[in-house]
């Protein structure tokens, strides 16, 4: 076991839900699923706090259903990890007395609970258990009304997919911190009948329209998450999916009921994939691990369409995948990624960091230049970056240091209108703006000890264009406060 990644232990099959995908609803109702002992789960907890193992998950079938739940909780808490995960469905938890014992031990517990739809109907229809969306709620409610950490997780399936939009208002009373959607996975479904699979395993573009309806109800910030989608099917819902995640040991019941050693959770659970030779040239290849094989054999490949680094750009309309399609679209440059909204791109001897957020040196429409560091030609690279994506107030050279504080209430008050901020020019005491309407050119330059401005029209001067240099204007009065640009 290495220390370095979480470890979650499956205390046995036993469940009292008959979820269509899940393999210990379908072992507990064939009777091959029962208690299991606990102390061959509490030595194998110990062994993982020994190697240095600090995050634990407890999960089932039903945890909270095994005779030895509450001594395995204490004794987490005893050997002092930092965060207890505890995977449950809420039946047993609707009752608060439940909750209070476990919160009785002393643990920081993070509850995911497993909501399988968004309404009654669809959870019902999922779980093949009448009431168990009642006894949802319920633990829902005990949980916030004790300020607990919880998250939600749900497996897609037909189902339940369709009203997956109704999750904001479902979740919103209750403080939920995060909802994970993990496609099925038919590996885990248990002994499965050709006509059982097909009737659960949706076909993953019918999934686009109420996953984007669900992301766009939730506030911003709210961490949602959609396992295994593959990116390709929905490019503009790329920063909300992942395959894989927190590097994870897995200690598993094997089929004789007895724990397994720990395994790679993610690297087992790629082994029924597959990918086609095309996906080689898709912008995800490296973070995309491909589609289950019984849904390739169901639904074919079809939907497998690379995405290319400009495709990309245009659906990530805030920048969350810059660090994905920036350097793709810059081959030329030197780049680092620092994370997947922030990267570096040299020119020479200047380096540049763009920035989804930030922007106080230059903004485009997705993101904004936040450092200059260096030497080097900076009308070459703000060319580059106008090359990247429209400006709204572009990166030019530094002013001189009495024409800063107002090129900086410029560039907050950006955009101006309708007008386009093609370039900035620096002279030792002037500073001149190239904006453009459809019909004319304006050059507005500022300049002196004490700023003040003027401007030259080329062109014919419509209303974009007169409406735009009163905005400019009205930005360097004097004490006039600009917002930035939203």
């Amino acid at each position: 076991m290495e220390p370095d990644r979480q470890i979650e232990i499956q205390l046995g099959h036993m469940c009292n839900n008959r979820c269509v995908f899940c393999v210990s609803g379908q072992r507990t109702a064939l009777g091959e699923a029962g208690p299991m002992p606990t102390e061959p789960v509490l030595r194998a907890i110990r062994l993982a706090r020994e190697a240095g193992h600090r995050k634990i998950t407890l999960l089932g079938g039903e945890p909270t259903l095994q005779p030895g739940f509450m001594c395995i909780v204490s004794e987490t808490v005893a050997l002092g990890f930092e965060e207890i995960v505890l995977f449950t469905n809420g039946a047993k938890t609707a009752r608060p007395e439940l909750v209070d014992a476990i919160r009785a031990t002393g643990g920081t517990f993070t509850w995911r609970i497993s909501i399988q739809g968004a309404t009654c109907e669809s959870h019902e229809r999922t779980t093949r258990k009448v009431g168990s969306f009642g006894r949802i709620v319920r633990t829902l409610e005990n949980l916030a009304e004790r300020g607990e950490h919880i998250t939600v997780n749900m497996c897609v399936v037909r189902s339940n997919a369709e009203d997956v939009d109704r999750f904001p208002e479902l979740l919103r009373p209750y403080g939920v911190r995060q909802l994970h959607l993990d496609m099925m996975r038919p590996l885990d479904a248990g002994d499965r009948t050709e006509e059982e699979l097909r009737a659960a395993v949706p076909r993953y573009s019918d999934l686009v329209p109420p996953l984007r309806r669900m992301i766009a109800g939730f506030e911003p910030g709210f961490d949602v998450n959609v396992g295994n989608l593959p990116y390709c099917v929905a490019p503009d819902l790329a920063p909300w999916i992942h395959h894989d995640g927190e590097a994870t040991d897995t200690i598993a019941i094997d089929g004789d009921d007895r724990l397994s050693k720990p395994w790679n959770k993610y690297l087992v659970k790629r082994r029924d994939k597959l990918k086609p030779a095309t996906c080689r040239s898709c912008v995800f290849d490296r973070r995309c691990s491909g589609v289950f094989e019984t849904y390739a054999r169901f639904e074919g490949i079809d939907e497998l369409t690379p995405v290319s680094a400009a495709t990309l750009r245009e659906t990530d309309l805030e920048g969350r995948l810059l660090g994905l399609w920036a350097p793709a679209l810059l081959p030329d440059l030197e780049h680092r990624v620092r994370s997947e909204t922030e990267v570096d791109v040299t020119l020479g001897g200047l380096t540049a960091t763009l920035d989804a957020s930030a922007h106080e040196l230059a903004r485009y429409r997705r993101f904004g230049v936040r450092e200059l560091r260096g030497e080097g030609d900076v009308v070459a690279l703000a060319a580059r970056l106008a090359d990247l994506d429209e400006p709204i107030h572009p990166l030019g050279p530094v002013p001189p240091a009495g024409l800063r504080p107002a090129m900086a209430r410029l560039r907050g008050a950006a955009p101006f209108g309708a007008l386009r901020w093609e370039r900035v020019e620096v002279d030792t005491d002037r500073v001149e703006l190239h904006l453009v309407s459809n019909t004319a050119t304006a050059r507005f330059w500022i300049g002196g000890a004490r700023p003040s401005g003027g401007y030259r029209v080329e062109g014919d001067a419509d209303e974009a264009m007169v409406d735009g240099l009163r905005r400019v204007m009205d930005a360097l009065r004097p004490g006039a406060r600009a917002e930035p640009a939203r």
